[in-house]
């Protein structure tokens, strides 16, 4: 059940105790002001149904998120945060100030599960977009005559979010699923205590094993070889075991099959990697506890190999916009089309000039900006006229070095250099959720921008005067 709430406070009506008065220039109350509340309320509220327990305002659930995200603390810390500080209270929407806590910590993971990645994306774009309305998909033909118009410039990048895994390791990785299949057969025996005894398994030899080989500082490709085999015959045994014992009776909980869905996964990638001697498989398994994420080979110095969820993000005058996220890895050069009907949807037009790296920069895409009249930055193709320089534009390189610390922010600062939350879905979410919260501190920067340059210079709209 959601009931939806009867109008919205203004801050100066807010009373949080007789002796305290808000400071409308705090910026937590800035922040609260350039939020789409109504348009998230419209939205969230058709999630639920009619009758049953009323769930907590959206306000209160994306608010709680927000200060997560701009504090970086954990779920407890945030409850605490927000019990101890009356900015924060009105924040998340709370008319009097309490001592209470306004919800328990363990709310957060379900605000996190309802508010999706889609819905993140639709409040960001309400916020930071133009309020003009953009024209309907799809994207038209381009003709020579007439066509849509053409403005402003569009940076785009692509990017990892790591995950909150340890480094994967064939060693390590079977490693763990022996000793959580070894946890497994230990729940199903538990009820067989006396009167059946526990099956053999070689806990201790594997574990000998293991303890071993990581004090070698640079194992030969030949001992680790020799190790994964040991190993993948350990946990054959182990799985042998547990199928037997699933045969006669023995129960595990829905959390623990999918544990052992993702073991059994594990070992035929390993076993066939074992037997044919390479190092490669789809949809590699690199962690047991999320088995979702996968390897994003990115070529970057000191990490040629990052574990979590690609992105692939544009900037528009400012603002960050997410286009693409998944955990499988994908050719951003691929997208451009996409992320160009998506400025298009956004803004009513096309862009008239396209920041991106060399990976964008390939003949489809050449071609396709061309046949929309769209500058698109990089280097023409064919080998260049004899004494002729290198065309290079220092001002659009750059330009784009707008989108690389955006990133750089986002990593730094806002929880994207490690993604704690660790369900698929919840992990998508803190991904748009972050580019929010960016979004949200620079819109209460431009607004005190502005009220400056009217005090000093005085504005006429978005412009200066005279």
């Amino acid at each position: 059940m959601y009931r939806t709430e009867e109008g919205q406070l203004h801050i100066f009506d807010i009373t949080m105790e007789d002796t305290f008065k808000l400071d409308p220039n705090n910026r937590w109350v800035k922040r609260s002001q350039s939020i789409p509340w109504a348009m998230a309320e419209g939205k969230y509220s058709h999630m639920f149904k009619k009758n049953g327990r009323p769930a907590k305002q959206i306000r209160m659930a994306l608010g709680a998120l927000l200060i997560k995200e701009f504090l970086q603390c954990s779920d407890v810390e945030t409850v605490e945060n927000i019990k101890e500080n009356p900015y924060l209270q009105h924040f998340i929407g709370l008319k009097n100030f309490t001592n209470e806590a306004p919800f328990d910590p363990s709310l957060m993971v379900w605000f996190r599960k309802r508010l999706s990645k889609s819905f993140m994306d639709q409040i960001n774009e309400t916020m930071c977009l133009p309020e003009a309305k953009p024209k309907p998909e799809p994207l038209p033909e381009q003709d020579d005559d007439d066509g849509p118009p053409h403005g402003g410039t569009m940076i785009v990048d692509a990017s990892c979010t790591p995950g909150d895994i340890t480094y994967p390791t064939d060693t390590g990785l079977l490693a763990e699923a022996i000793e959580k299949t070894d946890g497994l057969i230990d729940t199903m025996q538990e009820p067989l205590k006396g009167i059946k005894p526990r099956p053999r398994t070689y806990r201790k030899k594997s574990r000998k094993l293991f303890v071993t080989f990581i004090k070698n500082r640079k194992p030969p490709a030949k001992l680790i070889y020799r190790v994964v085999g040991k190993q993948l015959n350990y946990l054959k045994r182990n799985l042998s075991y547990i199928e037997k014992m699933q045969h006669n009776g023995g129960l595990l909980t829905g959390k623990q099959k999918a544990t052992l869905e993702t073991i059994k996964t594990l070992y035929n990638q390993q076993g066939t990697m074992h037997k044919e001697k390479h190092h490669q498989t789809e949809d590699r398994i690199v962690s047991i506890s999320q088995p979702h994420i996968r390897p994003i080979v990115r070529g970057k110095a000191g990490r040629a190999v990052e574990f979590g969820a690609k992105v692939n993000i544009y900037t528009v005058n400012g603002y960050t916009f997410l286009d693409n996220a998944s955990y499988d890895a994908f050719h951003e050069g691929n997208l451009l089309e996409y992320t160009i009907a998506r400025y298009y949807m956004n803004f009513g037009m096309l862009p008239k000039k396209i920041l991106a790296d060399r990976i964008y920069v390939t003949r489809e895409n050449r071609k396709m900006c061309k046949k929309l009249k769209i500058a698109l930055m990089g280097k023409p193709l064919g080998r260049p006229p004899k004494g002729a320089k290198p065309e290079t534009n220092k001002k659009d390189i750059g330009c784009r070095n707008e989108v690389e610390g955006d990133i750089g922010t986002l990593k730094t600062r806002y929880g994207w250099g490690r993604i704690m939350a660790r369900l698929p879905e919840t992990g998508m979410a803190v991904i748009s959720l972050s580019i929010l919260a960016m979004n949200l501190g620079k819109k209460a920067r431009e607004f005190f921008r502005h009220f400056v340059e009217w005090v000093f210079w005085g504005i006429n709209g978005l412009g200066f005067e005279g």
